[in-house]
């Protein structure tokens, strides 16, 4: 039986290809509507012709069906979806990375990725709930928008801005707020942005109990309104509750995760939303202290590992302790076999120096990107100039433990350094027995 409750739901095709993506308040009304075929428009006549199933999920209200459901046609722009699939007319967030973070709405013409600053959250498709959600979370977590020189740790203009006195702008605009304590104040915004009401929460208690324990009732009193508020405006009354957990809409994990993967690169970096992961290669450098080192290339075909694939490198031409230069050669020696395939991507184990190090030794147009440890981070070179001397940009993405392209890279990770370690103790097995 359908339920009578807000959400997202899909159209697929006998291939399982999401044909159209919509949202509803009442989700047994909105899909009952399309068994009226009479009343249908001639497009959706054909949807609902081509269609083999239709499923969909529950949500807790309206905006979080209107968010989810733009991500969703982001991701996979499907056929009779007219709207948002070009990403030019939705809206987007942008919290600036200043000492005192603005908190800014800009359309996709206006954002340079190869230049991105800050946090950037969306899109969404509709502006006026953008500006509703920001209305409502500037209650939450006041915020300042007068402009502040990096450096400046002192306002020349002393004048409350409007928003200090509707009590939504801490006092940035006077000096009312300290650096740390306004930063503390974003990083809670943007938390409660992407939906993340447990941790904000668990946070805020955390921060309510510390205070009443000092005796600091004024600043205990603002803590509970302010996680008084979180509750009432994520209640399922309210119609309001922003996040971006997507659903599952074909079922194949591993599709559904190269799309995202293809969807973070595509942000950070200049290549197209459509760009193919069909091979992408990993590789680590396993040596003791330089000796009888070993440098594996593991292959991941549509996101499987083909371990037919899988190739080794014994470093030649150093024996004293240099990741990055024994990268360098392995990632050259790669180049030589064309024979091999070409990646789509890259995937280091390591740092900045070792990405650097392959970007460096590498020419062919591929991305490289790297997944550093504790916590596992990405690194994503968003801008590289290799002349007159090798210059980079990175950006570090932390992504969410149980999110889907974590847990890729995650993986290819560990099987390159699983193949690498085997290769070495072989080595040195046999050295040992020579």
């Amino acid at each position: 039986m359908l339920p009578s409750s807000p959400g997202v739901y899909w159209f697929l095709d006998a291939k399982n290809k999401v044909l159209y993506v919509g949202k509803a308040k009442n989700l047994k009304n909105r899909l009952r509507s399309y068994t009226h075929f009479t009343d249908l428009t001639p497009k959706i006549k054909r949807l609902v012709t081509i269609a083999t199933a239709v499923s969909y999920q529950i949500l807790d209200s309206e905006l979080e069906a209107l968010l989810i459901e733009a991500e969703l046609i982001r991701l996979h722009q499907p056929k009779f979806n007219s709207l948002l699939k070009d990403d030019k007319t939705p809206l987007y967030i942008q919290i600036t990375d200043e000492i005192f973070p603005r908190v800014l709405t800009v359309r996709k013409k206006d954002l340079d990725h190869s230049q991105l600053k800050g946090s950037i959250l969306g899109p969404f498709p509709s502006s006026s709930k953008v500006r509703e959600v920001l209305g409502i979370a500037r209650k939450i977590f006041p915020w300042c928008n007068q402009t502040r020189g990096q450096n400046q740790t002192q306002s020349k203009n002393k004048q409350a801005c409007f928003y200090y006195h509707l009590e939504q702008c801490p006092g940035v605009c006077i000096d009312k707020v300290s650096i740390a304590d306004y930063q503390e104040q974003i990083s809670q915004l943007i938390i409660f942005l992407k939906g993340q009401k447990k941790t904000i929460l668990k946070k805020l208690q955390k921060q309510l109990k510390t205070t009443i324990e000092n005796e600091k009732f004024e600043q205990a009193a603002l803590i509970r309104d302010k996680i008084q508020l979180i509750k009432e405006v994520t209640q399922k009354k309210y119609p309001l509750k922003p996040t971006l957990t997507l659903p599952n809409l074909t079922n194949n994990e591993l599709n559904e995760t190269l799309l995202h993967l293809q969807k973070i690169l595509s942000t950070y970096l200049k290549i197209p939303k459509n760009y193919p992961l069909n091979r992408i290669e990993g590789y680590d450098v396993s040596n003791t202290s330089g000796k009888l080192a070993s440098v594996s290339m593991v292959t991941f075909i549509n996101g499987q590992p083909a371990t037919d694939q899988y190739r080794l490198f014994n470093i030649k031409t150093l024996d004293t302790p240099n990741d990055y230069h024994m990268l360098q050669e392995a990632i050259s020696r790669r180049q030589n076999h064309p024979e091999w395939g070409k990646p789509d991507l890259i995937i280091i184990d390591g740092g900045r120096g070792q990405l650097r190090s392959s970007l460096s030794a590498w020419h062919w147009p591929t991305p490289i990107i790297s997944i550093v440890k504790n916590p596992d981070r990405i690194i994503i070179p968003t801008q590289i100039q290799k002349k007159p001397r090798l210059s980079l940009k990175y950006q570090f993405i932390l992504l969410p433990q149980e999110h889907p392209v974590l847990h890729l890279i995650q993986r290819i990770r560990d099987e390159s350094h699983r193949f690498s370690k085997k290769q070495h103790l072989k080595r040195r097995t046999k050295n040992m027995l020579s």
